[in-house]
């Protein structure tokens, strides 16, 4: 006799993984969040982010031509590429011949004291003389800087030769869109500008690459001779000099000010000095004509105030709006739980407004520091959200935009004011030239209503590349 079938057990849908929604409460950030906070953990990564999404693409994509926009292109690339590249590759390089010149093994065996950032190699070099490390560090901070500001100076001068090399012309206004401009025409021969231009870009390279190699010389040689004279009872003179009085506390500051730290450049005096200064006075110095010398001009005044000094501006705002949406009560927690977790580490309660405390928490502190409290850390969450997309991105981009906005209306009336005299020319010209053409914006040619009033003069009359020439 057959035995009855067991039966089957139900069939039931294939389990779902628990997926994390957006925005949830078990996502613990959301898919923005865990973007920039990404971002946030790579440095580099960020600044990237922030160089492209707030200044490549709005530059190239405000551009009057095809032609300009390609000029741009070539330029903000290989902006970026001096960056990435720099950052990556050129520390190890002059780290290594720095350390081999000042023989820091001998001092600090062990420990590589030129690698990782110099708050994190003093506590494990306690007792011992760090002024040998310093000035090394000195060295290959500077064997660093100096290449770099280079690049940046000499890229408008290679970014020239490819336009011209690719257009077979040198001349900015009619890139622009403004082929009749004949009192902007370049003096030289297409082949002489191409040639000034290459060597220029040339002799910055070679001249920033020199600056380099001294500096490794100097602070691993002056490094060395700091380490031999610590077993002489502080004889030498450079020694006595550093270790001592005012000269302790200047090069103390000038160290603080120029410590490579990591694989970037930090702190604001060494970024403007050795990155920003050189980008925008390279800008300017490889502009083709007086018309684009202005509007260079203008834009790296913009680009230099919002990049250093907005913030003057902008962080009160922050500070007063993290206020006003935290409300008294939030924010006296928020100063509860922070302290808390000072006194915690081992660190005594800040003194600092908790709104700036709470401005400069990372994504990472916020989670750490607020996991018990889901509402308060989501509300940080979104604050720093939107600091990020208004402050870093917004600003730039507007500020930017209305710049190159007003440059493009600027340049029009500028070579415009010479139209009468361009059109008597033609009238006795026997060639026949063809009437004077508007040029072309993002918005397609502007005409002449869209000009407020008309320019009294000429700016720029004449070549810009006589004003250029060595």
């Amino acid at each position: 006799m057959l035995r009855p079938a067991t039966p089957m057990p139900p069939i039931l849908p294939p389990r779902q993984p628990n997926r994390l929604k957006f925005g949830s409460p078990a996502a613990e950030l959301g898919l923005l969040t865990r973007g920039l906070a990404s971002l946030e953990k790579h440095p580099l990564a960020e600044l990237l982010f922030k160089d492209v999404t707030a200044f490549n693409i709005p530059k190239i994509a405000l551009s009057r031509t095809w032609k300009e926009r390609w000029d741009t292109a070539t330029l903000e690339l290989s902006n970026s590429g001096i960056t990435l590249l720099s950052s990556l590759f050129l520390p190890h390089l002059v780290r290594w011949p720095v350390n081999q010149l000042a023989q820091l093994s001998q001092h600090y065996a062990g420990t590589d004291v030129l690698k990782e950032e110099f708050s994190k190699v003093a506590p494990r070099l306690a007792g011992k003389n760090l002024l040998p490390a310093k000035m090394a560090r000195m060295g290959a901070s500077f064997g660093f800087f100096f290449p770099f500001a280079a690049a940046f100076w000499a890229a408008p001068f290679a970014r020239n030769w490819l336009t011209m090399k690719r257009t077979q012309s040198a001349n900015f206004e009619s890139m622009i869109g403004f082929h009749e401009a004949g009192s902007h025409q370049p003096q030289r021969t297409l082949q002489e500008e191409m040639a000034y231009q290459r060597n220029a870009a040339l002799k910055t390279l070679a001249a920033g690459l020199g600056l380099g190699l001294a500096s490794l010389l100097t602070g691993g040689l002056l490094a060395r001779r700091l380490g031999k004279s610590l077993g002489k009872n502080l004889q030498d003179s450079l020694l006595q000099k550093l270790s001592s009085g005012n000269g302790q506390k200047l090069f103390e500051g000038f160290f603080k000010a120029f410590d490579l730290k990591g694989n970037q450049v930090n702190g604001q005096t060494a970024t403007l000095l050795f990155w920003g200064m050189p980008a925008y006075l390279g800008w300017i110095h490889g502009a083709r004509s007086g018309n684009e010398r202005r509007e260079r001009v203008i834009q790296s005044a913009n680009a230099i105030f919002w990049f250093f000094f907005a913030s003057k501006l902008t962080t009160p705002l922050w500070r007063k709006g993290y206020k006003e949406v935290l409300k008294g009560e939030t924010l006296a927690k928020c100063k509860q739980i922070l302290d808390a977790k000072d006194v915690k580490a081992g660190v005594s309660a800040a003194t600092t407004k908790i709104e700036d405390r709470l401005l400069n928490l990372s994504y990472q502190d916020i989670l750490k520091h607020f996991e018990t409290e889901p509402t308060l850390r989501n509300q940080l969450l979104k604050l720093k959200n939107a600091k990020f997309a208004l402050n870093d991105l917004g600003v730039p981009i507007s500020t930017l935009t209305a710049v190159q906005l007003f440059n493009f209306n600027l340049t029009e009336r500028k070579i415009k004011a010479t139209q009468p005299i361009q059109s008597q020319l033609q009238t006795h010209s026997p060639n026949g030239l063809k009437p004077f053409n508007a040029p072309l914006t993002p918005f397609g040619a502007v005409s002449s209503s869209f000009v407020p009033f008309q320019a009294a003069g000429v700016w720029g009359q004449g070549s810009a590349f006589a004003t250029t020439q060595q």
